[in-house]
């Protein structure tokens, strides 16, 4: 049965899952591995969703998910609670699944791929015309975010899924801060273009 990436949706990270998420990120720094097995327990499904839209791949998302949270722990005894502990680690995920898109072949990347994972999930909605329509757009958009190049397709899912401002997508990237700005504009461009019939519908 195919899964469906859970949401990555973040409007806003609440007061009270900062303050969490940071008590939790001190204790584990100190060694405390249960607080740890919580960071994991809590943020696992979100970083898997995050990179899959990166990776277009659940195997793959799962292993880089996996080397982020020991490259956390590795790297948690020198971090400081100046900013948000998801955003730092989410950075994180993300430059493992950029290193591992830049050791793959290069190979054709399949644009069908991202929405046939919730296909089912969409199906449930009905056949309805207006599910219908529905689903068909959800699978363009998903269908033409996948598509954009990779650095694109990073700077558009860190911006839109996790709410990553210019600096933290550059730290990311590993490229200026313009070079960030010119990246996520390049990408809303590209989507513009290809979802204009949708658009104008």
């Amino acid at each position: 049965m195919a899964e469906e990436p859970p949401s990555t949706e973040n409007l806003a990270e609440p007061a009270s899952e900062a303050c969490r998420d940071r008590a939790l990120a001190l204790a584990a720094a100190k060694g405390d591995e249960a607080a740890f097995e919580e960071i994991v327990r809590t943020f696992a499904p979100r970083l898997q969703a995050l990179l899959y839209r990166m990776l277009l791949d659940w195997g793959d998302a799962r292993d880089a998910a996996q080397e982020a949270f020991v490259r956390a722990w590795r790297a948690l005894p020198r971090w400081r609670p100046r900013g948000s502990f998801r955003a730092w680690l989410f950075q994180i995920g993300a430059r493992v699944a950029l290193d591992a898109l830049r050791a793959r072949p290069r190979r054709p990347e399949h644009p069908r791929r991202a929405g046939a994972e919730s296909e089912e999930a969409l199906v449930s909605l009905g056949r309805e015309d207006r599910h219908v329509e529905q689903r068909e757009i959800l699978e363009a958009i998903e269908a033409s975010v996948a598509s954009l190049p990779a650095d694109l397709r990073t700077a558009f899912v860190l911006a839109e899924y996790e709410g990553a401002g210019h600096a933290e997508i550059a730290e990311t990237l590993g490229c200026t801060r313009k070079g960030a700005e010119m990246r996520l504009y390049r990408a809303r461009q590209a989507l513009r273009e290809k979802l204009a019939p949708f658009l104008k519908s």
